[in-house]
């Protein structure tokens, strides 16, 4: 009889603690792997002028973008950039993540609105509007307006 309550106990007491320990990382402070969890990626507006020739003292950041299907790389003048929606980021914060690596950021878009980009003259003002992805520094273009400067 006390072999069989023995059993009873030290089977429930085994069971209690794989619970506890199955239990413990889902409460506990390690956050969850980047496959489990979907990445929130910010939409970010850049205006600016891609293949510009900047003023000798121009101040305004440049960043170099590789186009798909394309080997040249780009360069865009960033008059303005902002994070419209999306985890708290500033523009200040995305430029300097991206200024040591060449290029700066890999586009991600259809065909057409990289030929649109590629076809655009300097003295053309584009709006860029696309998610920025973290991991591979690259810019889901949503879509790209383009203003003629006077």
């Amino acid at each position: 009889m006390q072999t069989i309550a023995y059993r009873l106990v030290s089977t429930g007491v085994i069971i209690l603690v794989a619970l506890f320990s199955l239990s413990a990382p889902a409460h506990g402070q390690t956050p969850y792997p980047p496959y489990v969890v979907p990445q929130l990626r910010p939409l970010v507006k850049l205006v600016g002028f891609l293949d510009a020739t900047p003023a000798p003292t121009n101040v305004l950041p440049i960043v170099t973008l590789k186009l798909p299907g394309y080997n040249k790389r780009h360069t865009f003048l960033v008059t303005e950039m902002k994070v419209m929606a999306g985890p708290l980021r500033t523009a200040e914060s995305i430029l300097a993540e991206v200024k040591p690596y060449t290029p700066n950021f890999r586009i991600r878009t259809s065909r057409a609105i990289a030929a649109q980009l590629a076809e655009t003259p300097p003295t053309e003002r584009l709006t860029i509007l696309a998610e920025y992805s973290q991991s591979d520094r690259a810019l889901l273009i949503q879509s790209i307006q383009k203003d003629e400067q006077n």
